[in-house]
C-alpha cells in the first residue's frame, strides 16, 4: 500500500483522524474524500467557510464597483473646489490682474484635473453613455480653461465664465 501524502498525515494528526484499520482498507483517494466529507459536515467549518466567501465576494464588489465610483466622486468634488478657489482668475484672466506664477500654477492644476477626471471616467465599470459624454465634455472644457487663464480681453473672460457654467452643469455640481 502507498503511504499517504505528508500533508494528509499532518492533517490527520491535527484533526485526530487515526483509524489505521480503515486507512489500510481504502485507497488514498477514498481516504481524502472521507476526510473532506467529515470537514464539510462540520457546522463550524461550514460557518467559517461561508463567512470567508461572503467577505471575499464583498471585498471584490467593493473594489470593482464602489471604490471606483467614490474615486470619481472625489475628483468631481476636487474640480468643484478648484473652480471655486480659482474663480477670480477664471473671471478676470491675464497677467495684469495676477502674478504669472499663480496663473501658471492655476493653469497646470486645471490641466491635471482634466486628466484626473478623464482617468476616473475610464475606470468606471458601469456608466451610462450620458455620463460618459458629459465627463468627456467637461474634461475638454477644463483644458479650455487651462488655456483661458492667460487671456487678456473681455471675450476671454466671458468665454471662461461660460465654460465654468457648462462644467458645473455637466458634472452636476
Amino acid at each position: 500500500m502507498i503511504a499517504p501524502h505528508p500533508y494528509i498525515q499532518t492533517f490527520c494528526k491535527v484533526t485526530g483522524y487515526t483509524s489505521k484499520q480503515k486507512r489500510d482498507t481504502i485507497t488514498d483517494m477514498d481516504y481524502v474524500v472521507s476526510i473532506l466529507n467529515q470537514m464539510f459536515s462540520n457546522i463550524v467549518f461550514q460557518t467559517v467557510l461561508s463567512g470567508v466567501l461572503v467577505f471575499v465576494i464583498g471585498q471584490s464588489m467593493y473594489q470593482l464597483l464602489i471604490e471606483k465610483y467614490f474615486g470619481y466622486r472625489r475628483v468631481v468634488e476636487k474640480v468643484d473646489n478648484r473652480l471655486r478657489f480659482y474663480f477670480k482668475i477664471i473671471e478676470n484672466p491675464g497677467n495684469d490682474a495676477h502674478p504669472i506664477e499663480r496663473l501658471q500654477f492655476c493653469s497646470q492644476e486645471l490641466l491635471q484635473l482634466s486628466c484626473d477626471l478623464e482617468s476616473c471616467r475610464r475606470q468606471l465599470i458601469f456608466k451610462s453613455e450620458n455620463i460618459d459624454k458629459n465627463v468627456y465634455q467637461a474634461s475638454n472644457l477644463l483644458v479650455d480653461l487651462h488655456f483661458g487663464v492667460f487671456g487678456k480681453n473681455i471675450s476671454d473672460s466671458d468665454k471662461n465664465l461660460d465654460n465654468l457654467k457648462k462644467i458645473r452643469n455637466l458634472l452636476s455640481i
